[in-house]
């Protein structure tokens, strides 16, 4: 297929990726678009990229506040209240910046009315940290299941590896900002398939294939852990303590997941083998 014809049939097909994702599109049509998309890798990507948002979508939860930050926030309204209080008529006080107060009403999980009258003191600019503290805390979770729906989607319907040779694995280094290499998988016979960088929203990972035990597939991603923390997985995965290391592992969209961390190098293993296996597989790539 040519270029000019590939963007063509892409642009075609475009509008209809979400409804076909969605379930919402008429047999003859899904038909249509399966044909092309199995002649087109990137709207091949970009629908398992849409499932991927879908299930992670279905597995938001709302985040619990932390009673000290609840406490902190509630004390610095209370201080702001009797300030007002304090003020002389003549005085006109500033309003809080929409913003501001929008931030913390999601931070603490109260309702703000906007317009109170506030002046900055340290009650407030520690809610405020808390606060920006709570939204980084938030987001590296939602990496971490934005990883966990990634690998398991990977997994189930994986794509063609960049390179079957594993001395090609160092190359992935710049990519993934940690070392890749081959995990030995020690007593547990494995046959390595191939790999490729995975991208996910604004990181990436090296994923790498293997055939266990005759025929079950596994898929491991290998990546940063300082910016993806492994222990934001609770409560998806449930910890275990293994020969001293945690381990978090759990069953995604019937999967067996298993996860874990050494040295900054994080490392998320999927199978249709049972958890303590798979927690065995995640422990030796680990070695």
């Amino acid at each position: 297929m040519s270029a000019a014809k590939s963007i063509e049939s892409c642009s075609r097909f475009d509008h209809a990726l979400s409804a076909y994702v969605d379930s919402e599109l008429d047999p003859d049509h899904a038909i249509d678009l399966e044909s092309h998309l199995v002649q087109c890798p990137p709207c091949f990507e970009q629908v398992r990229l849409l499932r991927s948002l879908r299930a992670s979508l279905k597995r938001a939860r709302p985040s619990g506040c932390p009673d000290a930050l609840r406490a902190r926030v509630a004390a610095a309204v209370a201080h702001e209240q009797a300030r007002d209080a304090a003020q002389s008529a003549e005085a006109r006080p500033r309003l809080v910046h929409r913003g501001y107060a929008i931030a913390l009403a999601a931070a603490a999980g109260v309702v703000f009315v906007v317009g109170v009258a506030r002046r900055p003191d340290a009650p407030a600019e520690a809610a405020k940290a808390d606060a920006a503290r709570a939204a980084a805390a938030l987001t590296r979770a939602e990496s971490v299941e934005v990883l966990l729906d990634d690998l398991v989607t990977q997994h189930a319907q994986p794509l063609p590896p960049e390179t079957t040779n594993p001395e090609d694995l160092p190359r992935f280094d710049p990519f993934v900002g940690v070392p890749v290499r081959r995990p030995q998988f020690q007593s547990i016979p494995a046959n390595f398939m191939g790999a490729r960088v995975h991208t996910m929203r604004d990181r990436r990972a090296a994923l790498l294939q293997f055939v266990v035990r005759g025929n079950h597939r596994v898929t491991v991603y290998m990546f940063n852990s300082r910016a993806v923390p492994v222990q934001k997985a609770q409560p998806i995965l449930q910890p275990r303590v293994v020969r001293e290391r945690p381990v978090y592992v759990g069953n995604i969209n019937g999967y067996s997941v298993a996860a874990a961390e050494r040295s900054g190098v994080g490392y998320a293993l999927a199978s249709d083998l049972g958890d303590d296996v798979s927690t065995q597989l995640v422990l030796a790539a680990m070695q």
